[in-house]
């Protein structure tokens, strides 16, 4: 060995310097960077987890948050649906109690018009009667009482009524 350039004492102080060193490294040095990096592995997993949990988390917040605001719309178009329907019944309740109050109105109108011909056709009778009163009279010349003119008057208008009707 001494002719390649080594010293055999020497390569066993290297070794045994070596050994030592590496005993050296291992207890000062290698146990508490693996230790470091044993426990920022562990930090980094459970961020890792965390991270995790969390997303999942907010995804079933998210799940929650689309639920309710699917029943909200749901309770909407009912709220909507509903009002429409009261919308409708009034309308209808409304338009029904209209048309009672037309029928009302015209039935009233029709017993007023009515009133009002049977008026008219006893007041045309009456001044018949009195017209034919005078007419006859003249025609006659002498005047009968009144009373005795009404009589023949409405006698004979009743007659010519009820021959008239028998016609139509």
């Amino acid at each position: 060995m001494d002719a390649l350039g080594i010293d055999p004492i020497r390569l066993i102080w290297q070794i045994i310097n070596f050994l030592i060193l590496l005993f050296l490294l291992q207890r000062l040095l290698f146990k508490p960077v693996l230790r470091l990096m044993d426990q920022r592995a562990e930090r980094i997993r459970s961020s890792v987890d965390e991270a995790e949990r969390m997303r999942q988390l907010a995804e079933e917040t998210r799940l929650a948050n689309e639920r309710a605001l699917d029943e909200a719309r749901t309770q909407a178009a009912q709220i909507i649906e509903n009002a429409n329907r009261m919308a409708e019944q009034f309308r209808q309740s409304q338009m029904e109690a209209a048309r009672k109050e037309a029928e009302l109105f015209t039935a009233r109108a029709r017993d007023e018009i009515r009133l009002e011909r049977d008026q008219a056709i006893a007041d045309v009778r009456h001044q018949a009667v009195d017209l034919a009163i005078l007419a006859a009279g003249k025609v006659i010349e002498q005047q009968l009482n009144a009373e005795q003119h009404r009589q023949l008057v409405t006698q004979f208008l009743s007659q010519t009524a009820t021959a008239g009707d028998g016609q139509r």
